[in-house]
This record gives structure tokens, C-alpha cells and sequence, in this order.
């Protein structure tokens, strides 16, 4: 067992500090933090004191709390470090700056992935310099008064799975061909200078939510991504559980229980046969419900989809509902196993199928047998964008959270 240096609890001691000063963004005082942290108050006081100096924390006035003297109230300098976010989904490349929060500053919607890996980086890198071009405009600069590039710390690379998040490299990424084998991480280090982490894009959406205090870290918390495909994340006291090989939560062939199709995997009723953007947009397209336009993008397809559910087309809402109904049997099998204190549904997609097919979804999810015990089910409220927020999240986690070190 590797032991803990002094200045590895020290750094591991300023952020729970910082963790405890971010998860309350209106303010909290310095003997809050004390109670929380459960350091003694000289320790507080003096780790504040360098986070201060850093920029990372400033000062909000007192409070009085009862009888006691006011006590110094804290708080986050949200642009005083800046993370990058990349989002590889097969159907746009998204990147985003975002602050302490992790609320983004700049972002940049790209064409999707192509066959050519070396091209898409540069376009990563020459939209990072863009968005800072963008943020100088502005007039924002670096906690030292520097250039803004100089708050910039790192950056996040969410994914779909497969791939080796520890040697940073795509293996075999489903909808991505070109990508396979692809040594991502050192690729984006090279092209911006900057340090990188990889992780796949399911996890990436939960680190997001806890970065964000969605939830109590004590909960044991499962998350379902809704994009090209559906996958899933679990954490629980605070900590995303990846598996051996990052693998964990992929969902797409567990077995529905529905009266379905054969899936080439051989079993019959697999989720991803009802829950694939792609497998929905080729019914639709077989059913009359859209035409075959080959350069249509996902997200619009699938919007005309629910448009036309909407407006009462039998075929469309019979997709979309089914959607709904597969994914609660999931969750009514993954409730069993996890047994989480709440479910958090979010993604590029679900915006676009939550009216249609939640209802269907918590019906089945809750029956009787399916672990019922007052799970919370939730839609994320991170937005479509969730992807590379999460991505951005990772280095925030890996840097400044206490769970990181």
C-alpha cells in the first residue's frame, strides 16, 4: 500500500477546503468550513490564507452567526482557473472553456468527427485559440493579471467507450471508425501544451453533475446518457466507479424483456435495439414518419421524429414511447443492482425525447419488483452540452478535488 507524503495531505487538505467553499457558490464562513472540513481552525485559517494568495478564494465581508464574533465569510474567484472540455460524439465535436463552476464561458460547436484524426485536432486546438481570442476581447485575463491563456489549466476528453483511459488512448470507439487505436491524449498534449485526461463520455456527464453539487456526494447516484446510444455511470459517496478497464455501464445490450427483435449480439430485445438515435431515425425513415435525407443531422432527424409524435403521427409516437419503455425496464433491472438514492437522465439527446418518453419510462422503471423504495428519477438540467461540461469536469476533479488525489 503506497503511504501519504506530508505534502500530499496537505494538497489533499487544501481541497477539501476548496471543494467545501465551491459547493456553496452564495458564501460560506470560515467557521463552516471548520466544521466541515473537520481540520482544526489554525489549519483552516492558514490554508484559506494561500488559496487567497493564489486567487482561488477571496473574501465576502463577515457574518455573525448567534452570539460568536462575525466570522469571515468565503468564496470561489470562478475565473481565476479555467479547464477545457472536448467532447468526441459521433454526431459534433464540442469545445468548451468553462470556469471554477464549471460553467462555461466559451464554447465552439464543430463539424462531427471524421476519418482523419490529425484534422480534427488541429480544429480542437484552433478553437481553443479562438475562444481565448474571444475571452481577451473581453478583457478577461489570469488571476496574476497575465494573459488569459495563463489561466488555462488543462483540458478534458470525454469519449465513447472503448478506450484506455490510463494510457489516453481511443481503442475502439462505437460510430467513431477512424478513431480506433487512436493515442488521443498525448495528441491534444502535443497540439496545445496543455495536460490532458481522457474518460468515457457517460462517466464524464457524472463527474459533471457532482462537480455541480446536483446531488449529496454521500448518494449513491445512477446516470443515464442518452446520445447516439444509451449508456450509464454509478457513483456513489462521492466517487464515479469506472471498473477494471473503464468499461463499467455499458448498457446497450442488456436485455429489455419486451416481445423485440432479435439483436446480432443473440439475444432478443437488447436496449440499444430501441434506444440507438441511429435505430430509431432508420424506423422512422422506413415507417414514412421522415424522408431519407442522408445529410440530415442527428439531432434535427430525431427532433422531426418527436415533432411528428407530437402532432399525433402513430408511428412516431410509437418510437418514441418505445424508447421510454425500454429504457424503464433497464432502469428497472439496474434500480435492483445499484439500489441508488436518485437516477439522473441527461445527454445530448434527451432533451429532445423527455416529455415523450419519460412518463413511459418512470412507469416501468418504479413497478412493483423493480426496487421501488422511493428512488428519485431526475432529468439533468446541464443541457445538451453535458458531454463536454463533464469532460471539462474531469480535470477539474483530477485537480482540485480531494477525490483527484
Amino acid at each position: 500500500m503506497r503511504g501519504s507524503t506530508m505534502p500530499d495531505l496537505g494538497a489533499r487538505n487544501e481541497m477539501v477546503i476548496l471543494q467545501a467553499i465551491r459547493l456553496r457558490p452564495e458564501g460560506i464562513s470560515q467557521s463552516e468550513v471548520v466544521r466541515r472540513s473537520g481540520l482544526s481552525r489554525q489549519a483552516v485559517s492558514q490554508i484559506v490564507r494561500r488559496l487567497i494568495d493564489r486567487g482561488l478564494v477571496q473574501t465576502h465581508g463577515t457574518r455573525v452567526n448567534g452570539r460568536g464574533k462575525p466570522s469571515t465569510v468565503l468564496g470561489i474567484v470562478p475565473g481565476s482557473q479555467l479547464t477545457a472540455g472536448v467532447h468526441l460524439d459521433p454526431a459534433q465535436l464540442t469545445v468548451v472553456i468553462v470556469d471554477l463552476f464549471a460553467q462555461v464561458i466559451a464554447k465552439r460547436a464543430l463539424e462531427p468527427p471524421g476519418e482523419d484524426p490529425a484534422d480534427d485536432v488541429v480544429r480542437i486546438a484552433d478553437a481553443l485559440e479562438d475562444m481565448l481570442a474571444d475571452l481577451r476581447e473581453a478583457g478577461m485575463s489570469a488571476a496574476d493579471g497575465g494573459d488569459v491563456a495563463g489561466a488555462l489549466a488543462g483540458i478534458g476528453i470525454a469519449a465513447p467507450a472503448g478506450l484506455d483511459a490510463e494510457a489516453g488512448i481511443l481503442v475502439d470507439p462505437p460510430w467513431l471508425p477512424g478513431w480506433r487505436h487512436e493515442p488521443i491524449v498525448s495528441e491534444i498534449e502535443t497540439a496545445t501544451g496543455l495536460p490532458a485526461v481522457l474518460d468515457k463520455d457517460t462517466n464524464a456527464a457524472l463527474t459533471a453533475e457532482k462537480w455541480a453539487g446536483s446531488y449529496p456526494q454521500e448518494e449513491t447516484v445512477l446516470y443515464i446518457y442518452v446520445g447516439a446510444g444509451v449508456g450509464s455511470a454509478v457513483a456513489g459517496d462521492g466517487t464515479v466507479h469506472r471498473g477494471s478497464t473503464t468499461q463499467a455501464g455499458e448498457i446497450g445490450h442488456l436485455p429489455t424483456g419486451l416481445d423485440g427483435p432479435m439483436c446480432q449480439c443473440g439475444r432478443r430485445a437488447c436496449l440499444g435495439l430501441y434506444t440507438d438515435a441511429s435505430g430509431i431515425l432508420q424506423a422512422a425513415r422506413e415507417q414514412g414518419v421522415i424522408a431519407d435525407d442522408p445529410d440530415a443531422l442527428v439531432a434535427d432527424a430525431l427532433s422531426e421524429v418527436v415533432a411528428c409524435a407530437r402532432a399525433g403521427d402513430a408511428a412516431a409516437a410509437e418510437l418514441v414511447a418505445g424508447h421510454g419503455r425500454a429504457l424503464g425496464e433497464a432502469l428497472r433491472t439496474l434500480i435492483g443492482i445499484h439500489d441508488p438514492h436518485r437516477i439522473i437522465i441527461g445527454g445530448p439527446y434527451w432533451g429532445l425525447l423527455e416529455e415523450a418518453s419519460l412518463p413511459a419510462l418512470r412507469e416501468r422503471a418504479l413497478r412493483a419488483g423493480g426496487g421501488d423504495h422511493g428512488v428519485l428519477i431526475t432529468s439533468s438540467t446541464l443541457g445538451d452540452d453535458v458531454g463536454a461540461i463533464g469532460a471539462a469536469s474531469l480535470f477539474l476533479e483530477r485537480e482540485l478535488s480531494p477525490a483527484g488525489r
